[in-house]
């Protein structure tokens, strides 16, 4: 019964979800970016790399330089953005520049035919069912096997989440970033290491949300160099590859992505959670230290079997440090959290119960407060931010996943069974 419950409630979650998206929250953002001149048209997250992917692969232009800016800015705005960066009282507007090193032109090679309309209306579901594989790629990495119709409550539940649902409407590589990382943990936890590291090396597509996890499991294949080195061998090559095609079809292709994540970085309104609250000084210090001290975890553990409670534990922190110090503050970006996520709902009742308040409260807003919305009417032909609330609390979730990871790691068994 108690099973049953969470599916209905899952079930009624993805429906008030849905509802506001299309209701509310999509009627409101066409009203204060088109309707009101900010932008010409909502493109999404994807159009800028599909654009500079076209154009590399049929026209040969470079995707990082100013003519193919200048077509993305003219989609989005209508208009060329031309600004100088850190004039006071003066507002910095994104850019929309191509901005992933330019091997994602291979994933996005076969698209290159099809118009954007077809690849908008297909990708939200390709992205959907990678993010709900993950879900399983992370239970099966615990060793965990709750009933299906718990299963399918948790997958539900994450793809009506404000955090994937922001990543299927925009079309985020991030969703598929979130997958890699899953399947390559999958794939170590199974000891097929050289698949691991061949995956692992595609998901520095995205280099900020895989820098972490990929730095545990690199750590982690010196731990044993004479079993491991195929996982260090698949990610080598697989990146020296993709890095070289990179440069065959677009010689200093590397100069041109650092000067366009530089410029990213003043441009993008993107900080981490911690500079948000602490401030950029105290939060860059602060940062710092966490970030050494995931190293020494790392280098701690680096002798971890696959299947141990050490070697998740580091990669849980990895991914709520990660979401906790990069300039990942953007809601899509917490795809990483679903790991330590499965581990609080596995250990829920082992987790003090004022632990357990506070994450059922952040996990439980956006549904509620979007039913709220749902009920009011609110108007969207106003500048008013008040359609946002339901995504209001989404930046405590790392600090609450951090404490309930810090105050209480449960497992059944000390170890999981090897698979060395």
């Amino acid at each position: 019964m108690r099973v049953r419950l969470w599916l209905l409630l899952s079930l009624l979650a993805s429906g008030i979800s849905w509802l506001y998206m299309s209701r509310v929250l999509l009627p409101w953002e066409y009203c204060i970016n088109v309707s009101h001149g900010t932008l010409k048209s909502q493109m999404g997250d994807l159009y800028p790399s599909w654009i500079g992917t076209r154009e590399l692969l049929l026209r040969g232009r470079n995707p990082y330089g100013p003519e193919v800016s200048h077509e993305i800015q003219m989609a989005f705005y209508g208009h060329v953005i031309d600004q100088e960066y850190g004039k006071p009282g003066v507002a910095v507007v994104d850019e929309q520049r191509f901005a992933y090193p330019v091997y994602v032109v291979f994933l996005l090679a076969p698209t290159v035919r099809l118009s954007f309309s077809q690849l908008q209306a297909w990708t939200p579901l390709i992205f959907a069912m990678l993010t709900a594989v993950s879900v399983l790629l992370w239970l099966d990495v615990l060793r965990w096997r709750p009933p299906a119709t718990a299963i399918v409550a948790m997958v539900l539940f994450v793809l009506s989440s404000p955090q994937v649902m922001q990543g299927l409407r925009l079309r985020q590589l991030g969703l598929l970033i979130g997958f890699l990382l899953a399947m390559g943990a999958w794939c170590i936890s199974r000891n097929h290491l050289v698949a691991a590291g061949i995956i692992l090396a595609i998901a520095t597509l995205k280099p900020q949300m895989a820098v972490l996890p990929l730095a545990w499991f690199l750590v982690w294949s010196l731990g044993s160099w004479a079993k491991r080195w195929p996982l260090l061998a698949g990610f080598g090559i697989t990146l020296a590859a993709l890095a070289g095609m990179g440069e065959i079809i677009l010689p200093g292709w590397p100069r041109d992505f650092v000067n366009g994540v530089l410029a990213y970085q003043q441009y993008s309104a993107t900080t981490s959670p911690l500079s948000l609250i602490l401030g950029t000084r105290i939060s860059g210090e602060l940062s710092g230290l966490v970030i050494i001290g995931l190293l020494a975890l790392a280098w701690q553990n680096r002798h971890a079997n696959a299947a141990s409670r050490e070697f998740v534990y580091t990669l849980v922190s990895s991914c709520i440090a990660a979401t906790l110090v990069l300039r990942l503050l953007t809601p899509f970006n917490q795809v990483l959290l679903l790991l330590p996520a499965v581990i609080i709902v596995r250990d829920w009742d082992a987790l003090p119960r004022a632990g357990r308040s506070a994450f059922a409260i952040i996990v439980a807003w956006p549904w509620v407060t979007s039913l709220v919305l749902l009920l009011l009417h609110p108007r969207l032909d106003s500048t008013n931010r008040l359609p946002l609330l339901p995504s209001a609390m989404v930046v405590l979730l790392p600090f609450v996943l951090l404490l309930l990871s810090t105050t209480r790691w449960s497992w059944t068994d000390e170890r999981l069974p090897a698979t060395d």
